[in-house]
């Protein structure tokens, strides 16, 4: 047996045959584990916050009719793209924006920036099964959920990121009529960025909107994150951004503060009254936790909190509630970590856990709210608090334990010693 502090109680952790209680058996996702962004939904705010909402509600509706019907042929994103070199398969994840700079103005590079452009949808954003290594047809089209646009996969962030890097490295070898498609397209899919945000501060997972936890402000695979950090950059005037104006580039602080007010409110809030992590998806209109995929349930979620805790930390000149919602994340870190074990993911009878002195710390992705037991999901929206009893698809296909996460004390550190350094006076 292990013993892990948890708010201060001693939880018992049994790695083979745990004692479970009636209330620790299997049971069903309670109903409304997510609930879609919804004009009746936001009847329900107050008189204060309705008129914004629906606004947004309006504008998203607006933008979800030019996805309506067949693409006309001749539209601009859909001319045929320079050919250029041959070039891999290329996805979003897959566009290259760690490379030397002399690539951004390699025809390779260009070639890759036209084939983003091309895949641009509508709506502004892009879609995260774009095949950069070709230009895309009218049979790319599809008519689902994700084909609306989305920030899943990095999507949308790594295109814009992608074609700052080379509108930047364009030189006078660039037809102007090119570099301008690149340009055009840069801001296109920023003002998608910013018709997305939710007036609370939220992004979510796809807009328009499509309902179900698409609807749900994103953490998972720290797709928020990733777009608050590009606001950041482009805000800052980062080399890379530098030829965005800057009125456009004021805006993206601003939306950029109320992405950080949003991490704040929707951070929680544990029985003692300190702030505790985030949810990996947050209803938009009440920002408590929701569920996601069916093997997704409500609950505390230590990954995507890690990631968001170290990001705070690079805000230069931190608030008092930032900090605060630094130190307490960290100390839920700390009081939820497995010492001297390793997951064992064949495991099926018990916790997939095996005792391992000196092995790096574990935390279980998913936490119960309010009592801190670990929780597993399966395929038919079973929350589990054994992990042996999840099929075997589920033990073997998802992280439900998480080693890397200790990562957050080392920067905790660092952070912790440059907030007590003296302020130079100039």
């Amino acid at each position: 047996m292990k013993l892990f502090f948890c708010e201060r109680v001693l939880v018992p952790v049994f790695f083979a045959g745990c004692l479970l209680s009636a209330a620790d058996a299997p049971r069903p996702w309670p109903p409304d584990q997510f609930l879609p962004v919804t004009e009746q939904r936001v009847a329900t705010l107050t008189l204060t916050e309705q008129p914004a909402w629906r606004a947004y509600l309006s504008a998203s509706a607006a933008r979800t009719k030019l996805l309506s019907g067949e693409r006309d042929l001749t539209d601009r994103s859909l001319q045929k793209p320079s050919e250029g070199p041959p070039i891999p398969s290329t996805y979003s994840k897959g566009v290259r924006l760690g490379a030397p700079a002399a690539f951004y103005a390699t025809e390779e590079g260009r070639t890759i920036a036209d084939r983003v452009v091309n895949w641009q949808v509508p709506t502004g954003g892009w879609v995260k099964t774009g095949d950069y290594s070709r230009r895309r047809e009218p049979t790319d089209d599809h008519h689902d959920a994700w084909s609306f646009g989305t920030f899943d996969n990095d999507s949308t962030i790594y295109e814009l990121r992608y074609l700052a890097l080379v509108l930047t490295a364009a030189d006078a070898s660039v037809t102007a009529e090119r570099a301008g498609a690149w340009r055009e397209s840069f801001f296109r899919g920023l003002n998608y960025i910013y018709a997305s945000q939710y007036p609370n501060g939220g992004f979510p997972q796809v807009y328009p909107l499509v309902g179900g936890y698409h609807d749900a402000i994103t953490y998972n695979d720290d797709a928020m994150a990733h777009i608050v950090e590009l606001l950041r950059d482009i805000q800052e005037g980062k080399p890379e951004f530098a030829f965005v104006p800057k009125v456009i580039a004021t805006e993206a602080g601003r939306r950029f503060e109320r992405g950080i007010q949003c991490f704040l409110a929707s951070q929680l809030t544990g029985a003692d009254g300190r702030r505790t992590v985030w949810g990996q998806q947050i209803d938009a209109l009440t920002l408590r936790p929701c569920a996601a995929r069916n093997f997704e349930p409500i609950s505390e979620c230590s990954l995507e909190s890690s990631h968001l805790a170290r990001f705070l930390m690079t805000i230069p000149h931190p608030s008092l509630a930032v900090v605060t919602a630094i130190d307490d994340a960290l100390r839920w870190f700390s009081a939820h970590a497995f010492h001297n074990v390793t997951w064992d993911r064949n495991d099926t009878k018990g916790s997939g856990l095996v005792p391992k002195i000196g092995a790096p710390d574990l935390w279980a992705r998913f936490y119960e709210i309010g009592t801190g037991k670990p929780l597993f999901g399966d395929r038919d929206r079973t929350i589990h608090y054994v992990f042996g009893e999840l099929s075997n698809e589920r033990r073997k296909g998802y992280g439900w334990y998480q080693p890397g996460i200790g990562a957050v004390f080392d920067a905790y550190q660092v952070w912790k010693t440059k907030m007590a350094a003296p302020v130079a006076v100039k």
